[in-house]
């Protein structure tokens, strides 16, 4: 199994704060699929830029950065994300039960009851996903690290 750690940023701008919530949420996700699907650290790797998800509810911001070695997670937007995702933690925890194979680029779980239901909220822009159309691919890599479902 591939050694890709998931990591809160501990120094820098970070230095004194604790993971917030969305930051909490994505290392759990995120650190468990590498677990339990190793396939995904190769998904991982390819991310160039930076992933921001923002939770709509709560007002919380966090960033995913992917690195060679592993991820490390911040409080608030950090660098220039490719994907943003602005989202109710409901919805945020939905994405995460999409069925995705192929490190996304194969969306089964969108041909789902609950797929449809996200799919309706991005069409009615009650979840936006920014970076949709113009990173589709970086898009659903995203979906795919943040997925537990098998």
């Amino acid at each position: 199994m591939p050694n890709y750690a998931v990591t809160w940023c501990e120094g820098g701008c970070c230095k004194g704060q604790e993971a917030n919530g969305v930051a909490g949420i994505l290392q759990m996700l995120i650190g468990q699929n590498f677990t339990n699907k190793p396939e995904l650290v190769k998904v991982a790797k390819r991310m160039k830029r930076p992933v921001a998800v923002v939770s709509t509810d709560t007002d919380t911001e966090a960033t995913i950065e992917f690195g060679r070695d592993g991820a490390i997670i911040h409080n608030g937007i950090q660098g220039d994300p490719s994907v943003a995702v602005h989202a109710t933690v409901d919805q945020i925890l939905d994405v995460s039960q999409l069925r995705m194979k192929a490190g996304g680029l194969l969306p089964v779980g969108f041909f789902t009851k609950r797929g449809g239901r996200v799919l309706g909220q991005i069409a009615t822009r009650k979840l936006v996903v920014k970076g949709l159309l113009t990173h589709t691919i970086a898009s659903l890599h995203t979906i795919a690290l943040v997925s537990v479902a098998d």
